[in-house]
């Protein structure tokens, strides 16, 4: 009997496709191992989400988080633009318009998800084990890569910014002319909290200067996450280019910050760019990465690494950002205390904060996963000079004291452009553990498989009652593929990241099921598996030219996942049926470049 169940959050696009194969080849035949209708699937479409007005997404967080021994398995969804969401409307005969919608049909899960009471979970990427070994690492060469300036809003964090540290556990809210605009919220002694304005005259400036450089530019922002602050950045600057007679960018033109970021590592162009990044926060970051790469070059770890981002509470992805659409004045209301903040029509107004206890769990789960994994060091790359940042590294320190951990030896606190330096132009030897915020960590993180494959890295969610929920991330949705599928005919996605992290999820549910050895044996198969499939130089074409092996053969989606059914039945001693299917691989192989 089923007792640990695992709710699947359907992936979208080509990821979605390619779950699909993998259920059907890897989990309903082996429902004698995994057992039968272990896996509950949700509708986290963004048709579905609509259709629900984001229910679908508090009812399974809710489904899942309000049973100890569930297993939340998340797959990669489409995070919309307005024109996407209003697209999937009009499709829908939907008369309604996209801010009609909750926040959780128009912008990502994530930050919902893991900042749910019932979750307080923080993310963490690694390197999936068993895959370091198997492939080559072809690192980007700069010597011949054009100059990049990068532009980014003065100031940093304090530029019109207010910081408070709580000295006792108090109520915070915030309220736009006399309106609740942020619900009050009990938070412990020791609590950070930040409000920041941003002047979108100062935004104009900064967008009319970098199309004036007269170089190609490459925006960089978040806007999908947050579409009342970035976003408006993105169309400030659309705005501009508009009024210097050139064309708009609309959409997703590969300048969501971390998948640009990644990019300009991974891809050094030959000309020169000029890299907008219109955040006071993480732009000059992003410059002080890019600029120490550019001129010293990457070079790969040569022991496992992780990225653990600080993703509970309602800190950056789960803070308030509001475009003000009047003049007017905010309230930061902190327990008896109010802050007056005075705002114009057009400027952006950002709030977030996290709970001190957050902050300690946060602090533990990375010194637990870096002990999990043998890792030789933490790094915590937090700022303690800055008032945001301190709370963290307060509460580092003192699990370090608690752990009896030396600082310099066994963890360290760095600022968190020099730690990213670090990691990617001189990384420390042996197993390091990076401690970031979320935002940064989310930008560092992607391009964490430089010079490897996105099918190395994992994410993995880690709850607050100490329940790990896996994503099967990695290679995200994939949208340019389906075009491909629809003109070709058959996959190209890279299914390891689903694979692996559906053998997580049945791994965990094994941890809830200690009596249950099939289970456990199906779920280290699974992973076992795919590595066999590497092992012999089978790989989708993305992954293919990567192995180490002598013999490389790229395949289509399915015919990989095939080849992973034979291994998997394989090792769960079923010969006779791995004899069968092994023939049916052989004959039915695609292989493609």
């Amino acid at each position: 009997m089923v007792e640990a169940f695992i709710d699947v959050a359907l992936p979208e696009e080509a990821a979605g496709a390619a779950y699909e194969i993998v259920k059907q080849e890897l989990v309903v035949p082996f429902e004698d191992f995994a057992g039968k209708k272990r896996l509950r699937e949700h509708d986290w479409s963004l048709k579905g989400r609509i259709q629900t007005n984001g229910e679908v997404i508090r009812e399974t967080i809710e489904m899942a988080g309000g049973n100890p021994k569930a297993v939340l398995v998340k797959g990669p969804g489409v995070t919309p633009t307005k024109e996407q969401t209003q697209a999937a409307l009009a499709m829908m005969g939907d008369d309604r318009k996209t801010e009609d919608l909750n926040k959780l049909v128009t912008g990502t899960p994530n930050g919902y998800l893991r900042g749910h009471w019932l979750v307080k979970g923080n993310l963490e990427r690694y390197e999936n084990p068993g895959l370091s070994g198997l492939l080559n690492a072809s690192l980007p060469v700069y010597d011949n890569a054009g100059r990049l300036d990068v532009l980014f809003l003065e100031g940093g964090r304090e530029k019109d910014g207010f910081f408070f540290v709580l000295e006792n556990e108090t109520d915070v809210r915030v309220d736009f002319n006399r309106r609740i605009v942020r619900e009050a919220e009990k938070l412990s002694a020791g609590s950070a909290v930040y409000a920041k304005i941003t002047r979108r005259q100062e935004v104009i400036d900064l967008c009319d200067q970098a199309i004036e450089k007269g170089n190609e530019i490459v925006f960089m922002s978040k806007y999908t996450v947050r579409p009342q602050l970035d976003g408006e950045k993105k169309k400030i600057y659309n705005d501009c280019r508009e009024m210097h007679g050139l064309d708009r960018r609309e959409g997703n033109q590969g300048d969501i910050v971390d998948a640009a970021f990644a990019r300009l590592l991974a891809k050094p162009a030959s000309k020169d760019l000029t890299v907008l990044v219109p955040d006071p926060s993480y732009g000059p970051k992003v410059a002080a990465v890019l600029n120490a790469v550019y001129a010293t070059g990457v070079r790969k770890p040569l022991g496992e690494f992780s990225v653990c981002r600080f993703s509970a509470g309602k800190s950056e992805y789960g803070g308030l950002n509001q475009l003000v659409t009047e003049d007017g004045e905010y309230r930061l209301r902190i327990g008896a205390k109010e802050i007056r903040i005075p705002v114009k029509a057009g400027d952006m107004f950002e709030e977030m904060h996290y709970d001190y206890k957050d902050a300690e769990r946060y602090a533990a789960q990375v010194f637990r996963q870096a002990a999990l994994k043998n890792y030789d060091r933490v790094v915590f790359a937090f700022d303690e000079s800055d008032s945001y940042d301190a709370p963290v590294v307060k509460a580092a320190r003192q699990e370090a004291l608690r752990l009896k951990k030396v600082e310099g030896e066994n963890f360290m606190v760095m600022k968190p452009d020099a730690a990213a330096v670090m990691m990617f132009t001189a990384p420390l030897p042996g197993g390091t553990c990076y401690a970031y915020d979320n935002l940064w960590g989310d930008i560092v993180s992607d391009a964490m498989d430089l010079g490897a494959s996105i099918a190395s890295v994992n994410s993995v969610i880690l709850l607050a009652d100490g329940r790990i929920w896996p994503e099967m991330g990695g290679a995200g949705t994939a949208p340019d593929l389906v075009n491909l599928f629809k003109k070709e005919g058959f996959w190209r996605y890279d299914p390891i990241p689903i694979i692996e992290g559906l053998a997580i999820g049945f791994q965990q549910a094994a941890l809830a099921e200690p009596e249950n050895t099939r289970l456990k044996i199906y779920a280290q198969s699974l992973h076992e598996a795919y590595i066999r499939v590497l092992q012999k130089g089978i790989a989708t074409p993305d992954l293919a030219d990567k192995l180490k092996t002598q013999k490389k053969t790229g395949v289509d989606t399915l015919s990989f996942i095939r080849a992973v059914r034979v291994e998997l039945l394989t090792l769960l001693g079923l010969k006779e049926e791995a004899d069968r299917k092994a023939l049916e691989f052989k004959q039915t192989m695609k292989e493609i470049r």
